[in-house]
């Protein structure tokens, strides 16, 4: 293919061609797709296994039926490396590249500070390390991911607050740039930072520039710093508008039933033109949104299976929503209740993780022998195809389309 295209070039100019024009040519072919990694002209799906390779984290991509595991040097055991995963575009050529939490990483001496790293697409770039501004012990920087395009956040959500312990923290990134903080002590961000809310929990970006924030063990306890009171671990969403504003703006979202141990906000998922769905996985409910985050409708399954988990948005307005404990996949459209069905049977944690990519749903099954595995589900299949390693842990942990 990279010959095809050299020949078209040169057949297209009257010139020999440059070697930037060779270069781009060489490119374009080599990566195809906004989630190409590896150039090989196939979309890719990033799958962690934060306790894999001798307990440092690995990082697998999956690519057709191949399974082509990532390297990044200096991982230390306990790392975490692949707790969550994002493919993204941070440099901006044609490559995705990956960016990948180790909630667990020691930082300039500070046990459990969390890192992120940046694994660049098409092996353009060394890999690059990212922490907080202010590394905090037990902050878990990394723990959560989100992206769109080279816009980039992370989450931190045990970081603590002027003395408050675990409000969480977010970090937002434009390509290349400097990190920059948020949380819910930053002006004119809604809600307040106390003890045990983390803030950053989850994350999703949705329409523009907006990040949507998890805080699912947020108390309802009324207007004001507060703790310990109210209904406990209830949760809440924070929606803040366009992050890279200068000026900051948002909306709260409590949970809809106020209840103790909702944990709304749990997971996040949005789907362009759609609208967002939030997780409850405590009673078992996800709540689905529209673009200007008013409630569209609410799915519930049985209690006791985690359902709300975890969540994936597809381009078209379907939601894959993950219920590990008992419950599997049920597929849902924003758009057509009549439409919901179950995807992927209970077993082996299925649902831990779930994503999209192109015309096929993956289901992260963490608990199948002998290390854990992916289902793949295609558009129109009805049989499920495996994708696994040739070692590792926990395989399906996280997963990123």
């Amino acid at each position: 293919m990279i010959r095809s295209a050299l020949v078209a070039l040169l057949m297209a100019a009257a010139t020999i061609p440059t070697a930037a024009q060779v270069a781009a040519a060489v490119d374009k072919v080599a990566c195809a797709g906004p989630s190409d990694f590896d150039g090989d002209g196939l979309e890719d799906v990033a799958v962690g296994d934060p306790f894999g390779d001798d307990d440092k984290g690995a990082v697998h991509v999956l690519s057709g039926t191949k399974v082509i595991p990532v390297t990044v040097p200096g991982l230390a055991s306990g790392d975490g490396f692949g707790w969550s995963v994002r493919l993204a575009k941070v440099d901006g050529d044609a490559c995705a590249d990956l960016v990948v939490g180790a909630p667990f990483t020691d930082v300039r001496g500070v046990r459990d500070a969390g890192a992120a790293y940046v694994v660049y697409g098409g092996d353009t770039a060394p890999p690059t390390q990212l922490f907080a501004i202010a590394p905090q012990r037990d902050a878990h920087f990394g723990w959560s991911l989100a992206a769109k395009g080279d816009l980039v956040t992370i989450g931190a959500p045990y970081e603590d607050e002027s003395g408050r312990a675990d409000t969480g923290a977010v970090y937002v990134r434009k390509g290349e740039g400097p990190l920059r903080r948020i949380s819910q002590e930053s002006e004119q961000v809604p809600g307040n930072g106390e003890v045990g809310d983390q803030f950053g929990w989850s994350l999703a970006m949705g329409a523009g520039n907006e990040l949507i924030v998890g805080v699912p063990y947020e108390n309802d306890d009324g207007t004001g710093l507060q703790v310990g009171t109210g209904k406990i671990d209830s949760g809440s969403v924070v929606s803040i508008k366009d992050v890279l504003q200068a000026r900051l703006s948002g909306t709260k979202l409590d949970s809809p039933t106020g209840a103790s141990g909702d944990r709304y906000g749990y997971a996040l998922a949005y789907a362009e033109g759609a609208g967002l769905a939030v997780g409850a996985p405590g009673p078992g409910y996800v709540q689905l949104l529209g673009t200007d985050l008013t409630p569209v409708r609410t799915v519930r399954q049985g209690a006791g299976q985690a359902f709300g988990f975890s969540l994936a948005a597809s381009s078209d307005g379907r939601l894959a929503i993950g219920a590990p404990y008992g419950g599997g996949v049920r597929l849902v459209s924003f758009r057509d209740a009549a439409a919901d069905r179950t995807a992927v049977p209970p077993g082996d944690l299925s649902g831990y993780a779930v994503a999209f990519s192109g015309n096929k749903l993956y289901v992260g099954q963490p608990d199948a022998a002998p290390y854990g595995k992916v289902a793949v589900l295609g558009r129109n299949a009805d049989d499920l195809q495996a994708r696994q390693p040739g070692q590792g842990a926990d395989f399906g942990m996280s997963i990123s389309g």
